[in-house]
């Protein structure tokens, strides 16, 4: 997942994008599909900062992450407004409504896929630092064992 600085300059980019689009008369979809995507980015990072996984609780600042959703949602209130006007202003409330249904359909489709793909390589990680940990305590089991055998003339 982008980190919710990263999504807010990619939007920012994109809202440049759109207006120049626009201004010069020309198809927005690809740029309209990067805000919804930066849009959809720092939404999923805020439902990420409710329960964040047990890494991040223990090797990040809660805080920090907190300000930075926020500030970010913030700026992309705003950026979502603007291109709202644009695009009412060039297309009118039909242009409008399409543009919501393709952050609709952005928005579906990034659930969908890209965010499975990070749940998966979450969980994988998890079991994997959970399966090292659990062999070397065998591994520490055994060697106790061992010793203790030896110790005690067995082995």
């Amino acid at each position: 997942m982008i980190d919710p600085i990263t999504a807010l300059s990619v939007a920012a980019a994109a809202v440049g994008q759109i207006k120049k689009l626009l201004n010069d008369g020309q198809e927005i979809g690809g740029a309209l599909a990067k805000f919804a995507g930066a849009v959809s980015d720092v939404n999923r990072a805020a439902e990420k900062a409710k329960s964040p996984t047990i890494w991040k609780t223990l090797t990040g600042s809660a805080e920090e992450e907190a300000v930075q959703i926020f500030a970010a949602q913030k700026k992309l209130q705003q950026m979502r407004r603007d291109v709202e006007t644009l695009i009412s202003y060039t297309y009118g409330q039909k242009g409008l409504d399409e543009y919501k249904d393709t952050l609709r359909k952005v928005k579906a489709e990034r659930q969908k896929n890209q965010y499975r793909k990070e749940e998966i390589k979450d969980a994988l990680i998890f079991w994997f630092i959970t399966a090292v940990i659990v062999l070397c305590g065998f591994a520490g089991l055994a060697f106790v064992i061992y010793f203790i055998g030896k110790s005690q003339g067995k082995w």
